[in-house]
């Protein structure tokens, strides 16, 4: 049903990371594969893998309490793309982040992407958003324009939509 198809196609990161303190990190990875009954041997495969992509092997017997905002955030990202989903949903994931954490993800953001992982995120932030290849921009329900990077420098683009920002909110009106 609905739940199979959430789980196996869909992975989500929250901006307040969602992760079970009373369970071990690796245990907070490992649940939607446990929830699908995958194979102990494919779990650990799995988490090993992530788990290096992501620079946490050190932090997995470790509980969420032991660690820092960040290293919770990566903990989330690895719980959403440990079952391999078709897409990855963000949700402000930088908002309770530092500026150097938020940077450190939007560029593993951005290598996950490069590596073919669809990544819909939601951000009102114009940096975070220039990591993305193309920036949908949604006013009062509608899709209100959209700008894709192309070849375009970050700092090039990042400019651009912070333009579009501004005539989307009539500044200048």
């Amino acid at each position: 049903g609905i739940a199979r198809f959430r789980r196996e196609m869909m992975g989500f990161v929250f901006q307040d990371f969602n992760v079970l303190n009373t369970m071990s990190n690796k245990d907070n990875i490992l649940m939607p594969l446990v929830l699908a009954n995958e194979r102990p041997k494919i779990m650990q495969k799995r988490l090993m893998e992530i788990s290096e992509q992501l620079g946490i092997e050190d932090l997995l017997e470790k509980y969420p309490s032991e660690i820092s905002g960040g290293q919770k955030q990566r903990i989330a990202i690895a719980r959403a793309l440990i079952a391999r989903p078709k897409l990855l949903l963000a949700d402000e994931p930088t908002g309770a982040l530092d500026s150097k954490t938020s940077k450190n993800l939007m560029c593993l953001f951005r290598k996950i992407n490069q590596k073919h992982q669809t990544i819909l995120m939601v951000t009102h932030s114009n940096i975070d958003a220039s990591y993305a290849n193309r920036v949908i921009f949604i006013k009062d329900g509608r899709l209100y324009h959209e700008i894709y990077r192309g070849e375009e420098s970050q700092t090039d683009y990042q400019k651009r939509i912070a333009d579009s920002l501004a005539i989307l909110n009539g500044v200048g009106d």
